[in-house]
């Protein structure tokens, strides 16, 4: 059966799964529920339904692809890309990112000096990614605004933690040849990503910055 369509991110498999080759990666889904997403040309592969010259090209571009990488400066890195203001553009590595979120205005609350919502059982503070990186709040948005907010959910040290962006952009894999900064709050440094100065986060700092409010779950 059919169930329904679902934008998603997509997480690789580990190293022990690697031999499942009907398998591209995984996702948590919604209801924290982890899915397997289906490589349709290893399933072709597996079923022996595609042709010795089809199967013959594919392995060609895998050997072009990793002759192509190997001899490419620069670290391979699965990335999410951000927007933040009119044309700056962010990453993240896409292994940090737990769950891409849009939460309407209505459900957001305020606690403890900061801006929360309630998710998957526990409150979980927003950031406001831009507002941090110019020096301002760590959270707030305008009063007339009733877009919902674009949250990119980050777990730190086992806690969600919603850093909000102003546009979802794209999750590519690029060589990245970072030029580092130790001057600029929240950022690691810089590197060209799709033909566009790329300014990579550094979430930890962020954190810091942001000085958010900690919630500790206790057990009685």
């Amino acid at each position: 059966q059919i169930n329904d369509t679902e934008e998603i991110v997509v997480k690789p498999l580990g190293k022990e799964l690697k031999g499942l080759s009907v398998y591209a990666g995984a996702t948590i889904m919604g209801d924290g529920k982890v899915a397997l997403i289906l490589d349709v040309f290893g399933l072709a592969r597996r079923a022996d339904i595609l042709s010795e010259e089809k199967q013959g090209l594919l392995k060609e571009r895998a050997a072009a692809a990793a002759t192509s990488q190997s001899s490419e400066k620069g670290l391979l890195q699965v990335l999410l890309l951000f927007g933040l203001g009119t044309d700056r553009q962010m990453a993240i590595p896409l292994s940090d990112v737990a769950r891409l979120e849009e939460f309407p205005p209505s459900i957001i609350e305020r606690s403890a000096n900061g801006e929360v919502v309630q998710y998957r059982d526990e409150i979980m503070p927003l950031i406001h990614v831009g507002n941090v990186l110019k020096g301002a709040a760590g959270s707030g948005r305008a009063a007339q605004d009733e877009e919902p907010l674009k949250v990119i959910v980050y777990s730190h040290n086992g806690r969600s933690i919603g850093l909000v962006v102003d546009r979802i952009l794209d999750i590519v894999e690029n060589h990245i040849s970072l030029q580092r900064c130790s001057n600029r709050r929240g950022i690691l440094g810089s590197a060209v990503v799709q033909k566009r100065v790329t300014d990579f986060l550094n979430i930890d700092d962020l954190v810091k910055a942001a000085d958010i409010p900690t919630f500790v779950t206790s057990q009685n």
